[in-house]
């Protein structure tokens, strides 16, 4: 028998070139521009992923002017808040549990994210209340819930740190399913590994944008 669709959303935070510092470590080692350029190509992979999964998109962007950029016609916005990360993740993940059976929270600097790993996400949230997706620096890059999570998770976990994963996960109410490991793209470095996770063609997973992204930073 077939089971009956979840209602998730998933919520991807961004920030509008143009109004925020756009991925700052990583343009200390390559450049403004080319950073701002790796942020759409980026962007654009993860769009193509996402349409490809049932599930609602948000972009969750930072500014609140920033709401009526062209950038982010693709799906629905809303605003993440003000104050921290921690701060911005507890106001969109709350917002749409409001609505939603499960709330899945991504950023933009994962763009080897493939179906395989939201449908992976949206699966495991059928049997466990958290679902998380580890990041090499010791944060995450995916995670996601069906259950409330307390505020004082938000705002006792320190933010871009390599603890980060480890303490936000110990304040959860129960152990989350944990998703495979992935590289965030910080710096020049990080492309490498992150080249390494793409999905390959051979699997059917690769989107165009993505392939498109590979050969950039191949001729970097």
């Amino acid at each position: 028998m077939k089971l009956k669709t979840m209602k998730v959303a998933i919520a991807i935070f961004v920030k509008t070139p143009g109004l925020s510092p756009l991925k700052t470590r990583l343009a200390a080692t390559i450049g403004q521009q080319k950073a701002e350029f790796f942020y759409r190509l980026s962007l654009k992979s993860i769009v193509s992923t996402l349409r490809e999964v049932e599930i609602s998109p948000y972009w969750a962007v930072g500014e609140v002017n920033g709401l009526y950029d062209p950038l982010w016609d693709d799906f629905e916005k809303l605003h993440t808040g003000d104050g921290d990360l921690g701060d911005r993740q507890s106001h969109v993940y709350n917002k749409l549990l409001k609505t939603f059976e499960a709330v899945i929270l991504i950023g933009a600097d994962a763009p080897q994210l493939s179906k395989k790993f939201i449908e992976e996400a949206i699966t495991a949230l059928r049997s466990h209340d958290f679902v998380i997706g580890p990041a090499t620096d010791g944060g995450y890059y995916l995670l996601g819930g069906r259950s409330k999570i307390a505020s004082q998770a938000w705002s006792e976990t320190p933010w871009s740190h390599e603890n980060t994963r480890e303490i936000l996960v110990s304040k959860l109410d129960s152990k989350p399913h944990l998703l495979a490991m992935l590289t965030d793209v910080d710096t020049k470095s990080d492309f490498k590994s992150v080249l390494d996770e793409m999905p390959k063609p051979v699997d059917g997973l690769q989107n165009e944008n993505q392939q498109h992204l590979i050969n950039w930073i191949k001729r970097l």
